[in-house]
């Protein structure tokens, strides 16, 4: 009897690993194949990105050589001497009365910040009184 209800076991449990070794390898199987999409996907929508970045920037170079020329025929057509010479005028003028409000306040300036840092408060605090207190053994 032993040996029926042992052969009986192994057949039957035989087929049960079996499915369940098929089961656990067709589970490693499908998670393998489910890691390689995802790693494939991910390569893809890297080359994605990077065209698309190469595209942006040939975009960008075109729009500016655009703009460039634009700006160096505008700059040509209105660029004349006498607006020159006017704008040159007009900035001496303005670094020449930013100099003079320099000059002028200058020494005040400089009365004021010898006055805040020779006014030298000597007068200690409640708080570093405590400390001194404190470290002398007093308090």
């Amino acid at each position: 009897r032993r040996g029926g209800r042992g052969r009986r076991r192994r057949q039957v449990t035989r087929p049960r690993e079996t499915m369940a070794t098929a089961g656990i390898q067709e589970l490693m199987s499908a998670e393998t194949r489910a890691s390689q999409i995802v790693s494939e996907a991910r390569a893809a929508r890297g080359e994605r990105i990077k065209e698309a970045k190469r595209e942006a920037v040939a975009l960008i170079e075109k729009v500016r050589a655009e703009k460039q020329a634009d700006f160096e025929a505008s700059s040509q057509a209105t660029q004349t001497k006498d607006e020159f010479e006017e704008l040159k005028g007009k900035t001496d003028a303005e670094i020449a009365d930013m100099e003079a409000k320099f000059n002028g306040n200058k020494s005040g300036v400089i009365n004021m910040i010898v006055k805040v840092v020779t006014n030298v408060d000597l007068k200690l605090s409640d708080t570093r009184k405590l400390q001194g207190q404190r470290a002398a053994g007093t308090a």
